[in-house]
C-alpha cells in the first residue's frame, strides 16, 4: 500500500528536479536552428561522412513549412489496437491472450457511420520452456495481429467505399526500434511479418501512418548538436547542455497550428532492413493541442499529395477528439483488457479444468494476492 503522506513529501522534495525550465537550452537551440534551417549546404555537410549520432535525411531547406487543409468530411478512418494477458506461471496452464480491437469511422460516406468490435486470440503453444510466452514475444505477436487485422478492415472499407479517402492510423511508431535488441531470428521473423502486411497496404493503395503523441525523438536535436560541435566528434560531448530537449522543442519554434514540417527519412539502424518502398519517413504536424510525429512508408512519403491527405485526416481526427485522434482513443477502448476481464479469463480456465476433471494449479503467491491475510 502506498503511504500517501510520504509520497507527497518525496514529490515536494524533488519538485526542483521534476519541473526544470529549459529557457536557456531553447534559446541556444533557437539560434542554431535559425542558422541551419536556411543553410542549403547543411545537408551535404551532415552526410559527407558517417555521423556518431542518429540524424535523418531530407531534401531542401530544413525550415520550410506546409499548410494543411482540414478535411472534415468525405473520408473514412480506421484504427486497430491490441491488449494482452501475459502468460503467468502463478495462474495455472501455459497460455496467453491477445485482444485486438478496431474502430471504423465514416464521415459523409454511405454505410454505418461507426463500426467497431474486438477479437480475442488465445495461444497455448508456448514451447518446452514456455519461451514463446515471454512479454517481449507476446508484444511482438500482438503487433503482428494488429497489422493483419488493420489490413483486413481496410480491405472491407475499400470494398464498400471504393476510391474514397481512407486512412489507417496506428498509435505509435512504424519504426520497429524494439526489434533492434532481439536476436537475429526473432528480428527477421517479426520484421518480415510486419513488412509483408505493409506491402499489402502498398499493393492495395491503402494509406497508413503511425501517430506519435508527445514524441521524445531527437534527430533534429542531433542536427543542432552537430552544428554546435562543428561536426567534430570529440566536441560532441560538450553539447550536452541541450540533451534534455526533444525535436518537439525545436519544431515548436516555427510550426503553427495546421502546419507540417518537411519530410524526413529515418536512418535508424533497423530501417535498413525494410524493403525500399517501405522504408520509414516522418514529419511533424501541429494539431493545436500539441505537435505530433507522423510516420509513413516511403511510397506515401514520396508523394506530397498523399502526405498532405494523411496529415489532413490526422489533423481532423485530433480536432474531433479534442486534442487526440478519436479513432485511436476508441480503438484502445475496444482493445483494452480490464481487471474484471482478466478475472473472468482465469475463472473460465478454472471452470473448464474442473469440467475436464483436471487439476487447476495456482501458486500460493497468487492465492494470497487474491485473499490477503490482513
Amino acid at each position: 500500500m502506498l503511504d500517501k503522506s510520504k509520497i507527497v513529501a518525496a514529490l515536494q522534495g524533488a519538485s526542483k528536479d521534476l519541473f526544470v525550465g529549459f529557457i536557456q537550452e531553447v534559446d541556444i537551440v533557437s539560434k542554431v536552428w535559425e542558422k541551419i534551417a536556411t543553410d542549403d549546404t547543411f545537408l551535404a555537410k551532415v552526410h559527407a561522412r558517417k555521423q556518431p549520432i542518429l540524424v535523418p535525411l531530407w531534401k531542401g531547406l530544413l525550415g520550410i513549412v506546409f499548410d494543411i487543409t482540414l478535411q472534415t468530411s468525405n473520408y473514412s478512418v480506421l484504427s486497430v489496437d491490441g491488449s494482452q494477458i501475459y502468460y503467468d506461471k502463478h495462474q495455472g496452464p501455459p497460455c496467453f491472450l491477445i485482444n485486438i480491437g478496431f474502430i471504423q469511422l465514416r464521415y459523409g460516406l454511405s454505410g454505418k457511420a461507426v463500426a467497431y468490435g474486438s477479437h480475442p486470440i488465445l495461444t497455448t503453444q508456448l514451447g518446452a520452456e514456455n519461451d514463446y510466452g515471454s512479454p517481449d514475444f507476446v508484444n511482438m505477436q500482438r503487433e503482428s495481429h494488429e497489422f493483419i487485422a488493420a489490413f483486413e478492415q481496410m480491405k472491407q472499407l475499400q470494398t464498400e467505399l471504393g476510391s474514397h479517402d481512407s486512412v489507417c492510423l496506428f498509435d505509435g511508431s512504424l519504426i520497429f526500434f524494439h526489434l533492434d535488441t532481439k536476436d537475429m531470428e526473432l528480428k527477421e521473423q517479426f520484421l518480415d511479418e510486419y513488412c509483408q502486411v505493409l506491402q499489402k497496404f502498398h499493393d492495395h493503395n491503402m494509406l497508413v501512418a503511425g501517430y506519435m503523441s508527445l514524441p521524445r525523438t531527437k534527430e533534429l536535436v542531433n542536427l543542432c548538436k552537430l552544428e554546435l560541435a562543428q561536426f567534430d566528434a570529440a566536441t560532441l560531448e560538450h553539447t550536452s547542455l541541450i540533451d534534455r530537449l526533444t525535436d518537439v522543442d525545436i519544431v515548436d519554434l516555427y510550426l503553427k497550428k495546421g502546419q507540417r514540417s518537411i519530410i524526413f527519412k529515418s536512418l535508424a539502424s533497423i530501417s535498413y532492413l525494410y524493403p525500399e518502398n517501405l522504408k520509414p519517413y516522418f514529419c511533424y504536424l501541429h494539431v493545436g493541442s500539441e505537435i505530433v510525429r507522423l510516420e509513413f512508408p516511403a511510397w506515401i512519403a514520396l508523394s506530397d499529395e498523399l502526405v498532405n491527405k494523411v496529415c489532413s485526416i490526422a489533423f481532423d481526427q485530433a480536432q474531433k477528439g479534442h486534442g487526440y485522434p478519436v479513432c485511436l482513443f476508441e480503438a484502445h477502448e475496444q482493445a483494452v483488457i480490464k481487471s474484471i476481464d482478466r478475472e473472468f479469463f482465469y475463472r473460465m480456465i478454472e471452470k473448464l479444468s474442473q469440467k475436464q476433471a483436471k487439476s487447476y494449479l495456482i501458486s500460493q503467491k497468487s492465492i494470497k494476492k487474491q485473499q490477503p491475510i490482513l
